[in-house]
Formats: C-alpha cells, structure tokens, sequence
C-alpha cells in the first residue's frame, strides 16, 4: 500500500519534501492530528479496534500510580476474590474519598468495583486489585507511513483525506501576498551651471573711442519641477500565516468561515490590483508629461543660446572689422584684444553650454531607467498577484472537494 504521503500528493497534486510548504514533518502532524479526529469520531465497537489492553494494581485514595497515555479509557474491570474480572463502574474523581469508605451508599466492593480518572492518573477501587483497562492511545502516524496500528483499516482513508485538507489549508497560507519592491529612487534634477557672460570692455580711457562690445546673459534651463515618482499602494490583503483565514481553518477548523474570509481577502487582491495598475498609469502620465516639458524647456533654453552666439560672433566679426580699418595702433590693438577676448569666452560658453547637456542628457537617461523599472516590477507584481489568485481559488476548491469527501465518510462511519 502507498505511504500517506504519496496518497495525499497524489489527492492534493503537490509535492511534499524536506522543505516548502507543507514539510514532512507538518505532514506527519496533520496525519497524527487526523488520526485522533477520526477516532473521535468512531462510535464505540470501532474504538474498540483502537485500543490496547494493561494492567495496574488498585491503590488507595491518593496513591494513585497508573498514568494514563490519552483520556480515553474504554473499560476498566478487577479481579474479585474467585478471580471474576468485575466491571467497574466511572466515578466523578470528588466522590473517590466517599466510594472508599465503606459506610458511604456509594461504597465501592469487590462485586461492585468503581474507578475514576484523578490528575492524569487511573485507579479503581477497592484498593489492592489486580484491575485491566482498554485505552485508546494517541498514534503518531508518519508521513512515510503505509497503516496504522490499532486502527480499522478501512478507515485509514480519511486519515489521508484529512491530512489532505490541512495540507492544502498549510498551502494556501503559505502562498505569501507578492510584494511590490522598486530598488532604486526617482533621479534628482541635476543643478544646471547659469550661461553668463562678461562684456568685452576698453581697457583702458585711451582707447575708449574703440565701442565694447555685449552679450546679451541667457538663463539657464528650467527643469525644476516635480520629478514623476511610483508611489505603492497600501494594502490590507492577507493570506499568510497568522491571518484569519489562517485562523479559521488551521485553528478553529471552520470551513465555512474561512472560505467566507477567503472571498474578503479574494476582493482586497482585486481591488488592489485596480489601485496598482492606476497608480502606474498616472505615473506614467506624468512622467511624460514631465519630459516633455524638459524638451521643451531645453530646446527654448538652447535657442536662446544660438542667438546669442550668432550675435556674439556678428560682433566679433565687427571687432576684426573695426580693428583692420584702425589707423591708430592702439585703436587696433585695442579691437583685436575685445575680438580675441569675445572668442575665448565664446568657447567658455559652449563648454558650459556642453556640460548642462551632458547632466540633463545623463538625468533624461537615469529618469528613463527608472520608468522602465517601475513598469517591469509593477508587470512582474500584477503577475504574481494573478498566479497567486489563481493558485488561491484553485487549492480552495482542491480543499472544499476534500473536505466534503472526509465529512461524508466521517457520516458513514458513525451510521456504521
């Protein structure tokens, strides 16, 4: 005969190891636990397979010494003086100090033995009697177990079905809620260099009639505004360990209210689903319209500069013109100097202008990194969230199909 592990792999279709959800050694618990269950269940002749037979010597009152392995005893009978083994009868463990004494109504005698159950332990009474007990023990039933002892073999079955049932229940609130996990910040605008300038300027009174020449200061690109950023959604979704539907069924063992709650828990997910995919879509919303208005920031700023330059170099040009027509060697001098002197800071300026490209471009860049990163772990968290439903809704119904076939032989057995 199969192991009770494979036949609840094969009632459950998963696969039970060292490690996961359930372990073997979960698995062994849940059979144990269903072992007992269904002795509970039996009606007495069939109790009667489960139990084992000892022995014990009747004591006084307070010298109690049989310890008992479970508090199902099903029998107690001791021996009388011509060796008949009498029935006791079950005595609350109070009245135990009136069956002793033998001016009570109640007093126990040879022919009319009593005994009760007091802090664990078993005795009978009169004292001093050889007494035998049937006690159904509790098994420890493995999960690499074939049978088990001192147990009908035709109800072995729902021992399987019920450690089915917990094993899909131990599932179910193993399958922890996906977390949504971004591992990197919005980019920060980077702080762009102002693009000023300093007029080229007679050096000096001599050579004033030489006329400076200006550059008009363009401001520096504004990309200020709100960098888009992915906010999570907050969720109360639960179905972990330690949930109520965790509680329900592992705990209190009602079915019935735990599919309740896992219709609750099913409509959070969904709900918390719809606020994910609508957070992504007003962040991505945003976010180009925030690139958007950086281009157009940037290309303004970068016409602004053009012109600049264009009329930085019509001037320069002046200067090399004014200075060629100089007749006075100061004068010339003087204008080479302002042609020169325009030129390099024309080079300054396309060197800074060069350097804000290159920040913007890297945090354009950075910014589309980011995008690209929320949209992929928010695709990879609404999946999880999918297959996890699904696993949710799928083992449910595996266990409600379950459990209805453990509640019906348990009917069967009892009406046996």
């Amino acid at each position: 005969m199969a192991t009770f592990e494979v036949q609840v792999e094969g009632l459950t279709g998963l696969d039970i190891g060292t490690v996961g959800s359930p372990t073997q050694a979960e698995l062994t618990q849940f059979l144990t636990d269903g072992t007992m269950e269904v002795i509970n269940a039996m009606p007495f002749r069939l109790k009667m397979f489960c139990a084992t037979e000892d022995t014990f010597t009747s004591t006084a009152v307070g010298s109690e010494a049989e310890t008992l392995d479970s508090a199902k005893v099903l029998s107690v009978t001791r021996r009388d003086g011509s060796s008949v083994e009498q029935p006791c009868r079950e005595i609350p463990a109070s009245l135990r100090g009136k069956a002793s004494d033998s001016d009570e109504m109640i007093a126990a005698t040879v022919s009319d033995p009593v005994y009760y159950i007091y802090n664990g332990k078993l005795n009978a009474l009169p004292a001093s009697g050889a007494c035998k007990y049937l006690e159904v023990n509790n098994p420890a039933v493995a999960f690499g177990d074939s049978s088990i002892s001192n147990f009908p073999d035709e109800y072995e079955y729902l021992v399987a079905l019920y450690g089915a049932v917990k094993t899909l229940g131990n599932k179910i609130t193993s399958l922890a809620k996906a977390d949504l996990n971004i591992s990197t910040s919005a980019p920060s605008a980077p702080s762009l260099a102002t693009i000023s300038y300093s007029n080229a300027s007679n050096a000096d009174a001599s050579s004033s009639a030489v006329s400076p020449i200006t550059v008009s200061t363009v401001s520096k690109a504004d990309i200020s505004g709100d960098v888009p950023s992915y906010t999570k959604p907050s969720t109360t979704v639960n179905f972990g360990s330690g949930n109520n539907f965790d509680t329900m069924l592992g705990t209190n063992e009602d079915v019935e209210l735990a599919a309740i709650e896992l219709q609750k828990q099913t409509q959070l997910l969904n709900a918390h689903r719809t606020d994910i995919d609508n957070e992504l879509n007003d962040f991505n919303k945003e976010n180009v319209r925030y690139q958007a208005n950086v281009q157009a920031e940037l290309t303004k700023h970068n016409n602004d500069l053009q012109v600049a330059l264009r009329q930085a170099q019509l001037d320069a040009a002046d200067a090399q013109q004014e200075a060629s027509q100089a007749t006075d060697v100061d004068k010339f001098n003087k204008a080479q100097d302002q042609a020169l002197d325009l030129q390099n800071k024309a080079q300054t300026l396309q060197a800074a202008i060069q350097n804000n490209d290159d920040l913007v471009q890297k945090f354009l860049a950075e910014l589309n990194k980011y995008s690209a990163e929320v949209n992929t772990s928010v695709q990879e968290y609404s999946q999880n969230l999918n297959t996890n439903n699904q696993n949710y809704q799928f083992y449910k119904q595996q266990q409600d199909k379950l459990q209805a076939d453990y509640d019906k032989g348990i009917q069967a057995m009892r009406a046996s």
